[in-house]
């Protein structure tokens, strides 16, 4: 886990990340999930890179807690976003 700043003193930082070569082209994808640490709540979302659709999936969870004896403790991670990777290129003419 990579902990990041939200500000120095009183101003805002700005991070960012890159994602060298995710294996975009197999079935099981690189994901960065990106959460706050506040005193309001907010869901954490999963960011990865859909080659097919040429842009950003953005997912959230559905499932935060479970039974002690559940083996999987799968958080149903679910596309909630979809971003196109060139969506706001200035067209010229």
């Amino acid at each position: 886990m990579i902990k990041l700043d939200g500000k120095a003193g009183d101003k805002p930082l700005h991070h960012s990340v890159d994602l060298s070569y995710p294996e975009i082209y197999q079935d099981e994808k690189t994901t960065i999930e990106i959460s706050m640490c506040h005193v309001r709540a907010a869901d954490s979302i999963r960011i990865s890179y859909d080659a097919d659709r040429d842009g950003w999936v953005i997912e959230q969870a559905a499932v935060f807690e479970w039974p002690v004896d559940d083996p999987v403790c799968d958080p149903g991670w679910a596309e909630v976003a979809f971003v196109e990777a060139w969506g706001r290129e200035k067209k010229e003419g």
